[in-house]
């Protein structure tokens, strides 16, 4: 369990605290203990003669060798085999044993497709391979999975969310109702298959400094999608599971019913200088593409948000300004510390 521990303290920045395990319920058969028991009782009196405490010679160690392979090895292979290919259920991933008993960690979110035989075996379908667990051979708690990936939108089922709820030694799934509105838990559940991590609000506890927009893009004419290159994230966000802030990957904000754009242009010679480029959605997405943002900063309204940004790219400094409901988060993994904790 220690390795498995690492593998998913590795994949999602915060430790393995809740899971349950599944043992395979087969029985083992009474004859590999008996043979086993035969095999021990023939190398006790083996090792007796070798040091001349029985004087005998019946069992050399030369025959000992060859009903080793028979009597003990078989049986204790056989035991081997029965006792592997645990599952352990966590939160977002599940893990498998393999005959070497090393645990496989798979995330919900990397599962490409899920096909339940007549036999009642789970065929699960990564990007590298395909797991089988017989769910018949395993506790029914472990039905359990197979809810998951209805949730997670396998079975021809779509996609709804869901909340692994451990109690005890007991692991369920159930309904996650978002506390956020209808419009949010829509934007959520469309970019849901390209970020794993994608939260709403926490604007105070994210910098986009030193951040590049890669592109601008309209979501039902309204919600702009800003793709970035990374995002930092303070101690205090919900999603940095670290000590210190941090670095994600590719990155995404998607600001919710955007208005009031304007687009300037800053003089380089008198920063004060500045000249209108626009106020439509095309001319944003035209200046924010492919450039990086010197500065950033969220206000409150009185019942809305604006958000101001200084773009430069190369020598060209451009300003941004535009009010939005609310701005959603989206990234897949925490990379390293963030600029300004390893500047300190």
């Amino acid at each position: 369990m220690k390795r498995l521990m690492k593998q998913y303290l590795k994949r999602t920045q915060k430790p393995l605290e809740s899971y349950k395990v599944f043992k395979k319920k087969v029985p083992i058969n009474k004859w590999a203990f008996l043979l086993l028991g035969i095999f021990l009782t023939m190398l006790v009196y083996s090792v007796l003669e070798l040091l001349n405490v029985v004087d005998s010679e019946y069992l050399p160690l030369t025959y000992m060798a060859v009903v080793g392979a028979v009597f003990g090895l078989g049986p204790l292979l056989y035991i081997h085999l029965k006792t592997t290919n645990r599952v352990v259920i966590c939160e977002d991933a599940f893990a498998r044993q393999n005959v070497l008993r090393m645990y496989k960690l798979v995330m919900y979110r990397d599962v490409k497709k899920v096909k339940h035989s007549r036999r009642n075996v789970l065929k699960i379908h990564t990007k590298r391979r395909t797991l089988r667990i017989p769910l018949s051979k395993y506790p029914s708690e472990l039905e359990v999975l197979k809810r998951i990936f209805n949730y997670e939108g396998h079975f021809k089922q779509s996609r709804k969310p869901y909340k692994v709820v451990f109690d005890y030694d007991e692991v369920d799934v159930e309904m996650h109702k978002p506390s956020f509105d209808k419009q949010t838990s829509t934007l959520i559940e469309t970019f849901s298959e390209s970020y794993f991590n994608l939260t709403p609000g926490y604007l105070d506890d994210i910098s986009l400094y030193g951040t590049t927009i890669d592109k601008v893009r309209f979501v039902d004419k309204k919600h702009a999608v800003f793709e970035l290159s990374h995002v930092d994230l303070k101690k205090n966000h919900p999603d940095n599971t670290d000590f210190n802030a941090k670095k994600t990957d590719e990155a995404v904000m998607i600001f919710e019913n955007v208005m009031h754009v304007e687009i300037f242009n800053l003089g380089k010679t008198k920063p004060a200088d500045v000249e209108l480029l626009g106020t439509g959605f095309d001319t944003l997405k035209k200046v924010a593409r492919k450039t990086d943002v010197f500065e950033a900063d969220f206000k409150p309204l009185e019942e809305r948000m604006s958000l101001d940004l200084t773009l430069a790219a190369g020598a060209s400094k451009k300003r941004v300004r535009f009010t939005f409901k609310s701005a959603i988060l989206g990234f897949n993994k925490l990379e390293k510390d963030a600029w300004f904790e390893r500047r300190a």
